[in-house]
């Protein structure tokens, strides 16, 4: 079953609304976008974490979900790259009380729904491995 295909737009939906947006990783995957060189392979910032129990922990794997999310969204075509795509936009949102946080939460759903919308479109099928039938 190929998920990144068009007419499998509605199990990604699914999926993604299910998972709360961790699907994500997996759209990372099909679209192999991990990299051996970074941060997140490196085992050193995990044990740490994990080492200073749930707190560090959580924000490593929200940091990993958020990049990964503008990744799969950059691979796929969302429109507003300019903004999603750089981290100050982030970090700003996170600052700034109330207002920024507001926005945090519509930037996070604004990549979800896009992605989904996108997967809808057919960006996924650029990545796809097409294998050829033998008869």
């Amino acid at each position: 079953m190929g998920l990144l295909k068009r007419e499998n737009w509605f199990v990604n939906l699914i999926l993604m609304l299910l998972t709360q947006g961790f699907y994500t990783f997996a759209l990372a995957r099909m679209l192999n976008l991990y990299k051996k060189d970074a941060w997140y392979r490196d085992y050193r910032y995990w044990v740490i974490a994990i080492l200073f129990f749930f707190f560090p922990i959580f924000l490593l794997l929200i940091v990993f979900l958020v990049q990964m999310l503008c990744t799969v969204a950059s691979k796929l075509n969302v429109p507003g790259k300019e903004i999603y795509g750089y981290p100050y936009a982030w970090i700003l949102c996170l600052i700034v009380p109330i207002v920024g946080w507001t926005l945090l939460i519509v930037m996070w759903i604004y990549l979800l729904v896009w992605t989904t919308v996108m997967l809808a479109r057919g960006e996924g099928e650029l990545y796809l491995k097409w294998e050829e039938e033998t008869i």
